[in-house]
């Protein structure tokens, strides 16, 4: 009997947890701070998409202007993959 209910009821869950599991996952976007310089107007901040990181080989831009991790020259360029 013991076999017969483990039989039966195994796959079940193993359904419900594998729909259940599938409308829990979501690829939301990470939006983060960065900051950029403009000349006369000082330091600005803008919301960036979470692709830009210390590492990578192209610069993250905003309107053609280097962005940075905090308002501040020394602090590090941001570079997208």
């Amino acid at each position: 009997m013991k076999a017969k209910f483990f039989k039966l009821l195994l796959p079940a869950f193993a359904i419900l947890m594998a729909v259940g599991l599938a409308f829990a996952t979501e690829n939301e976007r990470v939006t983060q701070e960065a900051h950029y310089f403009l000349l006369g107007q000082g330091w600005q901040t803008v919301m960036i998409e979470d692709d830009c990181d210390a590492t990578g080989q192209s610069p993250c831009e905003f309107n053609g202007i280097q962005l940075y991790s905090e308002p501040d020259f020394a602090s590090i360029a941001l570079r997208k993959p």
